[in-house]
């Protein structure tokens, strides 16, 4: 290399020696904080009053609700526990049907509670709702009502 060529390639790597620390240092400021204990699922709707009926597990309380005059209905989800699959999804089955005929309710995660809405069906109170594990491809839980 010639003496010209020589004086600007040490200029060049003397300014990416200041440039990249600084690039670096300033794309770590940037980063903003991320609160601490707070789930990041989209807020809940408020729980209907009347509690039609609850089965209570040692991981997990789901609860059937609805309004007084029973014009719409939801599942409530609550983890006790952490689940043991990173994310699971809740399916509505009717009296004789398969998880194939099912209608997906919604997605659940290890931690937190959870609120659904049904559809205003007559037969919402003889239900079967399955939660399935979408990584895994099984079924966690069944629960009849």
């Amino acid at each position: 290399m010639i003496q010209p060529l020589r004086k600007m390639h040490f200029r060049i790597w003397s300014i990416f020696a200041v440039l990249l620390p600084l690039g670096i240092i300033s794309g770590w400021l940037s980063v903003p904080s991320l609160p601490v204990g707070k789930l990041f699922h989209p807020d809940q709707t408020e729980p209907l009053p009347v509690v039609i009926k609850t089965i209570k597990t040692a991981d997990y309380t789901v609860n059937l609700r609805s309004d007084a005059s029973r014009g719409s209905y939801q599942l409530e989800w609550i983890n006790i526990t952490a689940l043991k699959s990173p994310s699971a999804l809740i399916y509505q089955i009717k009296a004789n049907g398969g998880i194939e005929n099912a209608e997906i309710i919604g997605r659940i995660d290890p931690r937190g509670s959870y609120r659904f809405s049904l559809r205003n069906d007559t037969t919402v109170s003889n239900s079967h709702f399955i939660v399935y594990d979408i990584i895994h491809h099984r079924v966690i839980e069944k629960i009849n009502f």
